[in-house]
């Protein structure tokens, strides 16, 4: 079950760079680390292509960056340069990150809340057990509350609610839950919004909830 991050160890606010909790968490591995100094440098696994670490400030405060990882065999290529979006499911393959950013880069990032948000994210094999309630639910009723109930349970990601609420068949239905099932700390792009609901009126209705807050 995921736990709300509600609390927050003290940290020195003498020092000349505040001192940052880095987090995340991959089925290959779980990174939770401390940066003290004014560059953070990370080479290591990656479930895929993309792998997103946690910066909580000393503030409560955190921002979520996501960073390319590299397929084994392929070349370096500009690596260290953050991303925004999110990656679907890949072949199983090895992917390495090479990641690197400054303090002073991550400070002036929006921050939200860590009460407002959770971790770690829903495991595959857990999200996997979603999937299946889902298809096996017979109404669509069912599904809607199958997936409530488990967003209460999970820490799911963006990726994995779009993947959940795209077995739900009436889009306006599927608009109601992603209501119910979306964190502050989730954040919906105009492209994800279109790509979940083909009927105008409901993509305009969910631009207004999840893109104009």
């Amino acid at each position: 079950m995921a736990i709300t991050q509600s609390d927050y160890s003290a940290l020195d606010s003498t020092a000349a760079h505040p001192t940052l909790r880095i987090r995340s968490f991959a089925e290959v591995s779980l990174v939770d680390s401390v940066l003290h100094d004014s560059l953070w440098v990370w080479i290591g696994p990656c479930d895929g292509p993309i792998r997103s670490f946690r910066f909580e400030f000393p503030d409560s405060t955190f921002c979520c960056i996501d960073f390319p990882c590299l397929a084994e065999g392929a070349e370096l290529s500009n690596l260290n340069s953050p991303l925004i979006t999110n990656s679907s499911s890949h072949a199983a393959q090895t992917w390495t990150a090479h990641a690197s950013i400054v303090l002073s880069d991550v400070a002036v990032m929006p921050r939200i809340p860590i009460v407002s948000s959770c971790f770690p994210p829903a495991s595959k094999a857990e999200f996997e057990r979603l999937i299946f309630a889902m298809h096996n639910a017979v109404f669509e009723t069912d599904k809607c509350l199958v997936l409530e109930e488990a967003s209460a349970e999970l820490c799911l990601t963006r990726h994995q609610m779009s993947q959940a609420l795209r077995l739900i068949p009436s889009e306006d239905r599927r608009l109601e839950i992603m209501e119910h099932i979306t964190r502050l700390d989730t954040k919906w792009t105009e492209l994800e919004l279109h790509e979940m609901f083909q009927l105008n009126f409901i993509f305009e209705q969910a631009l207004k909830r999840f893109t104009k807050r």
